[in-house]
């Protein structure tokens, strides 16, 4: 069995929280794909500033981030566990 991809475990746990949340593992990092509702509050200014770079709908925005670095899971796990809190 090939070697999961760095910080999968927590990514796959909190994902599990995000139906719509879509896991995917490269070679070396997780891909992670998943509807960000419009009207998300309560976000790092790092992650708020992320989210403006991908384009914006009536439902909010569907964000696509490669995680390879303790930064990158940083921001993905912020985004699945505040998406996936009731509102």
């Amino acid at each position: 069995m090939a070697e999961r991809p760095p910080f999968w475990e927590q990514l796959s746990a909190a994902a599990a929280g995000v139906p719509e949340a879509v896991l995917t593992p490269r070679d070396g990092y997780a891909r992670l794909t998943m509807p960000v509702p419009a009207g998300l509050d309560g976000l790092s200014e790092r992650t708020a500033t992320l989210l403006q770079a991908f384009p914006a709908g009536p439902a909010g925005r569907e964000v696509t981030i490669d995680v390879r670095n303790a930064q990158w899971a940083a921001m993905a796990l912020e985004l699945l566990d505040r998406a996936g809190r009731p509102r």
